[in-house]
């Protein structure tokens, strides 16, 4: 019997779900949660199989709770049932650790095939989502957790907060004096990490990385 945690905000939608895999003789639903901090929750106290995690949720979402219940659980597989075929989302879930990916439209029995598929070791996602993946994979921007992944020149390369926050500065004109005294930081620091940023996404100088940064959305 596969143990499934349901992990929604809708109360609604987590009553119907558990009511549908009923009719799976090997599934049985052993529990529910309305945010990521129940599942983290459930997932440390009780013996469960697989977590249908919604990403959208309140307090910690399912994005989070993925990354916590991975950190302490390999053995708990997780399949993201979600609403949204967002690409960040697909990327982000799936480099932390998401078994599965697949959207709330899905039938009942391709939902429990999909349940089977992760129990037994098998990364299930969603035809649609797997189409928007490959297509973001190939975007030159995009958000891992903290981190934003740049893709030049066939590298991924990647940018802290703080590197795009100082990116946001040079866009706005501020000089390093400037971005020295609201940083914290010493000129010549601020002098050294932009040399940094520069060199890593293979540019020239200021100009050129302000102009990389607005054409690809780095920064507002």
């Amino acid at each position: 019997m596969i143990k499934v945690l349901i992990a929604d905000d809708q109360q609604l939608f987590r009553d119907l779900l558990s009511f549908m895999l009923t009719s799976s003789d090997d599934i049985e639903v052993v529990g529910k949660a309305k945010n990521g901090d129940e599942a983290i929750v459930f997932a440390k106290s009780q013996e469960v199989d697989v977590i249908l995690m919604d990403i959208e949720m309140p307090q910690t979402n399912g994005i989070e709770a993925i990354r916590k219940i991975k950190a302490f659980s390999e053995d708990i597989k997780i399949l993201v049932l979600s609403a949204s075929s967002d690409v960040d989302n697909v990327s982000e879930a799936i480099d932390l650790g998401a078994d599965g990916y697949v959207l709330k439209d899905i039938r009942t029995e391709e939902l429990a095939n999909a349940i089977r598929g992760v129990h037994s070791g098998l990364e299930v996602v969603h035809k649609d989502v797997r189409e928007r993946f490959k297509e973001g994979k190939n975007r030159p921007v995009r958000k891992n957790g903290d981190k934003t992944i740049v893709t030049v020149h066939d590298f991924e390369i990647e940018l802290s907060k703080r590197d795009l926050e100082m990116i946001q500065m040079i866009v706005d004109g501020k000089t390093n004096g400037e971005m020295a005294q609201e940083l914290f930081l010493a000129e010549g620091r601020v002098r050294n990490i932009i040399t940094e940023i520069i060199s890593k996404l293979m540019l020239k100088d200021r100009t050129q990385l302000a102009v990389f940064a607005i054409k690809n959305k780095l920064v507002e």
